[in-house]
């Protein structure tokens, strides 16, 4: 028997990254236009390993030593056509091989780097302590060909205390960038044609569309666990599904507009 409820985001995702597998490509939730944006590390770290994460995988790297306000972990991707983006993820260190413990966020359009207000973290070696939600992006990166953020150390003191040696592990999980879509006519139509209902519900959810759309339900690894066009209103079936985070995406067929909506699974 399954229970839906939307969570707290109620924005669109535009790019995420939770490692179902030992890829460092973006998952399948996110948006078409940055599905080929990969993580990387900068500043001399080691290659990016997939190890376990807050889930399923997480990325994973060592030679973080001598790297204050050097070494990072870093995304790009692109937020053409959404405003009022939003970060949230999780940084981990090693248990016995201690990774840098304080961070803070970055971001850069254009020249240089700049630091977002209030972004300072530590991190422990736990899925916990290090964890940003909807961290405001500033309004510099709305509407954007091209956003960069990035994790940078901002000390070389590892979560222990100690100095961090080149053997310290950091990783990295669950990255999610949110967004509002930036409202045109085209766009309210497909915003306020959709609904989802009842909330919460029971055993089935109902999907209304006013046009004909393609609508698709991702699991949290990514995974397409359903596909079906609808105009008008369907009855989907969810009483066999896993509990956990789904992604809906909704795709107005006629114009190519994409709208998706983080629901919950009890």
């Amino acid at each position: 028997m399954g229970l839906f409820t939307f969570g707290s985001y109620s924005q669109d995702t535009i790019v995420q990254w939770t490692f179902p597998t030992e890829s460092g490509e973006a998952d399948a939730a996110s948006i078409p236009a940055n599905l080929s944006q990969v993580i990387e590390t900068a500043g001399g770290t080691s290659d990016i390993q997939f190890k376990n994460g807050a889930t399923t995988k997480a990325a994973q790297a060592s030679e973080w030593e001598n790297g204050s306000n050097e070494k990072k972990w870093k995304v790009e991707f692109e937020t053409t056509g959404y405003s009022n983006i939003k970060l949230s993820s999780k940084i981990s260190s090693g248990g016995q091989k201690p990774g840098p413990r304080d961070f803070k966020i970055q971001y850069k359009t254009d020249g240089s780097w700049t630091d977002v207000e209030g972004s300072e973290f530590q991190t422990a070696n736990d899925w916990t302590t290090g964890v940003l939600v909807d961290l405001a992006i500033p309004g510099a990166c709305d509407d954007k060909s091209l956003v960069k953020i990035r994790w940078i150390m901002t000390s070389d003191t590892a979560t222990d205390g100690s100095v961090i040696a080149s053997d310290g592990i950091s990783k990295i999980d669950d990255i999610y960038i949110t967004g509002d879509i930036i409202d045109s006519d085209d766009e309210i139509i497909i915003k306020n044609s959709v609904k989802i209902y009842p909330v919460p519900a029971i055993d089935f959810i109902n999907i209304a569309t006013s046009n004909e759309s393609g609508v698709s339900l991702f699991d949290i690894t990514g995974k397409e666990v359903l596909s079906v066009e609808i105009q008008g209103i369907k009855k989907l079936d969810v009483s066999s599904f896993k509990p956990g985070v789904y992604l809906v995406r909704v795709t107005d067929i006629d114009s190519g507009l994409v709208r998706t909506e983080r629901i919950i699974l009890n």
